[in-house]
């Protein structure tokens, strides 16, 4: 359980951070937000079908790619900025679901997965990073959101 307080608003609450247990199997609250920000992002690229001469469906086979490869360079980025402590327990650094991802190197495993697509498929990486870009804000305000839990 956790406490948000608001001292000038003279509010608190607490909030169970785990959202649905199955037996063993505990999902978070903040894992929910960052699926929900990947998938309003997915139905919102939708909406902008054709935009920049770019057709859905290569949106959906980049998220296919840049979704797990993101994932592990925000470890990787994370293992990488706590070298230390990972040395000594090189066990730990498979155990995500103790914590420990980073935005930036979720981002630069994005941008290299994107690069590497757009060249395979002759897409201009700019005209990618445009049509998507705006829905990398979003749902970075909706994973931040997720982060009062």
């Amino acid at each position: 359980m956790k406490e948000i307080i608001f001292p000038n608003l003279n509010l608190k609450f607490t909030i169970n951070s785990i959202a649905i247990s199955l037996g063993n199997i505990q999902i978070y609250w903040y894992a929910i937000f960052i699926v929900s920000a990947f998938a309003i992002a997915i139905i919102f690229c939708k909406r902008d079908d054709g935009k920049y001469n770019i057709k859905y469906e290569n949106i959906l086979e980049i998220f296919l790619f840049v979704i797990p490869i993101s994932i592990i360079f925000a470890r990787l980025y994370y293992v990488i900025f706590r070298l230390d402590y990972y040395i000594q327990n090189p066990i730990e650094i498979m155990a995500i679901q103790n914590g420990g991802l980073a935005i930036y190197g979720g981002i630069i495993g994005a941008v290299i997965t994107i690069a590497i697509y757009c060249k395979i498929k002759k897409i201009d990486m700019l005209d990618v990073l445009d049509y998507i870009v705006p829905f990398l804000a979003l749902g970075q305000s909706i994973r931040k959101m997720g982060k009062f839990f």
